[in-house]
C-alpha cells in the first residue's frame, strides 16, 4: 500500500490540495497541525480531502485546538489516543506537543503522552504510530540545535514498527536505525513523503 504522509499543514490548504490531486496514493496519514490556531478550518481540509482520499486518519497537533477532535467530518478520522485496525496494518495515534514558548492550543506534559502510549496496543504485524511530536533525539534537531522530541514517544518506540511525526518543520527525513522513523516535513513548506508498506520504501518529496 502507498500512503501519502503528510504533517505541518498549518492551513496552507492550496498545497494541500495540490499534493493530493497530483499525487498517486492509496491512504493519507497526517500527523497534526492541520490548522493554524482556528478549528473552523478543519472543515475546509475535510473538505478538500474528502474529494480526493475516502479515508484519512490523523491526530492534532499543538496548533490545533483540542475542539477539532469532537467536530463532525467526513473523511477526517482523528484517532489520537486510540487504534485502528486495518487490513493490512495496525494504527495508533497521539497528537498535540510538549511545552513550547508560543503558548499554543494543545501543549501537555510528558506524563500525558505516557498514559496515551500505555493505552496502545499493537495488535497485527505492521504497527504504525502516527505522532504530532517525534521521538526525542530523532528527527527532532531544531536549527537552534535544540532536541525538543518526546521523550514518552522515545521510551514506547520500540513497540511500533513506524513512527509517522512532524513538528519540528526543519528536521525532515528519514530514520533508519534504532527507531524507523518517518518526517515528511509541512506541507506549509510543500514538503511530504510517499511509504510502500510492502517494500518499506520511503521518498521524501516536495512540490516543483
Amino acid at each position: 500500500m502507498r500512503i501519502l504522509v503528510t504533517s505541518d499543514i498549518h492551513s496552507r490548504f492550496h498545497n494541500l490540495e495540490k499534493i493530493l490531486r497530483d499525487v498517486e496514493f492509496d491512504l493519507l496519514l497526517i500527523s497534526g497541525d492541520i490548522t493554524n490556531f482556528r478549528a473552523i478550518d478543519i472543515e475546509r481540509a475535510d473538505e478538500i480531502i474528502s474529494k480526493y482520499a475516502p479515508e484519512c486518519y490523523a491526530v492534532h497537533g499543538n496548533c490545533d485546538p483540542e475542539i477539532v477532535l469532537k467536530m463532525k467530518l467526513d473523511s477526517i478520522k482523528f484517532i489520537h489516543g486510540m487504534t485502528a485496525k486495518l487490513d493490512e496494518f495496525t494504527l495508533h495515534g497521539v497528537g498535540g506537543s510538549g511545552p513550547t514558548p508560543f503558548k499554543t492550543p494543545s501543549e501537555y506534559p510528558d506524563s500525558y503522552f505516557e498514559k496515551m502510549l500505555s493505552k496502545l496496543e499493537p495488535h497485527s504485524n505492521l504497527n504504525i504510530l502516527i505522532s504530532h511530536c517525534p521521538p526525542y533525539g530523532i528527527l527532532d534537531l531544531t536549527k537552534s540545535g535544540e532536541h525538543i522530541g518526546c521523550r514518552a514517544v522515545r521510551k514506547h518506540a520500540s513497540r511500533f514498527d513506524v513512527i509517522l511525526c512532524g513538528h519540528v518543520h526543519e528536521a525532515h527525513g528519514v530514520e533508519r536505525g534504532e527507531v524507523f522513523a518517518i518526517n515528511p516535513g509541512p506541507i506549509a513548506w510543500g514538503r511530504y513523503a510517499i511509504f510502500d508498506t510492502e517494500t518499506f520504501d520511503v521518498r521524501l518529496m516536495k512540490i516543483p
